[in-house]
């Protein structure tokens, strides 16, 4: 079962009104007035849509062994970026050093289930770098860090140089997603400053280009 997730969950365009804009009509007093919507959103990358996916069906709990081995397969080694991994591996908590700015996206209860443990460390650790973003001054030494691993890689595609996830396969779990977002980040910076959401209560990542809060999501 495929756990890719609705564009309509994460990448958010609103159709309400936002502001009143000049009356169309020529009598002032009609009360009719112009609805300026905001411009819609691009559709995600492929690199993008794969990650958002892996985080929606961690935190729907979709995701299991079997999944997360077809999830690696159809995103990453079909499309050349990686080998097949023979373990999944992923550090306990306190071992990473950014750990401090993603325990706050761990389950209260860890699960007894080592595979459903990974994925809620993993998920747990992107997040957390994602919310690095929207710290004034933004927090982006992970991106830094997954250039000089070599985890993302400039490419010519066409006739144009784009950034690609290149992660290995022993990397640790969290790093091997967090390339996805890093090869889409680098190539539309602006597009995260403007439109990226990570709920500070659930881990919840979205885009919307007019978000009541950019720390909270419609759930919490």
């Amino acid at each position: 079962m495929s756990t890719r997730p609705s564009p309509r969950n994460v990448l958010a365009a609103k159709s309400e009104s936002t502001s009143d804009a000049a009356p169309i009509s020529s009598n002032r007093g009609s009360g009719i007035r112009r609805a300026v919507l905001p411009e819609p959103l691009p559709p995600p990358s492929d690199a993008l849509a794969a990650a958002l996916t892996f985080l929606e069906g961690v935190a729907s709990r979709r995701m299991c062994r079997e999944e997360l081995r077809s999830w690696i397969d159809r995103n990453l080694v079909q499309s050349g970026y990686m080998a097949r991994p023979w373990r999944i591996q992923e550090p306990l908590f306190g071992a990473v050093p950014a750990d401090k700015h993603c325990s706050s996206f761990l389950p209260e209860i860890p699960p007894t289930d080592e595979t459903a443990a990974i994925l809620v460390r993993t998920r747990a650790r992107v997040v957390g770098h994602l919310r690095g973003l929207l710290r004034s001054p933004a927090d982006d030494r992970f991106l830094s860090a997954a250039i000089f691993a070599g985890r993302v890689r400039r490419v010519v595609v066409g006739d144009t140089m784009q950034w690609v996830p290149r992660p290995r396969s022993h990397d640790i779990l969290s790093d091997i997603v967090t390339s996805l977002f890093v090869s889409d980040i680098l190539g539309r910076r602006e597009f995260y400053a403007q439109n990226l959401c990570v709920c500070d209560t659930c881990g919840r990542v979205r885009f919307d280009p007019e978000p009541p809060q950019r720390n909270k999501c419609f759930f919490c």
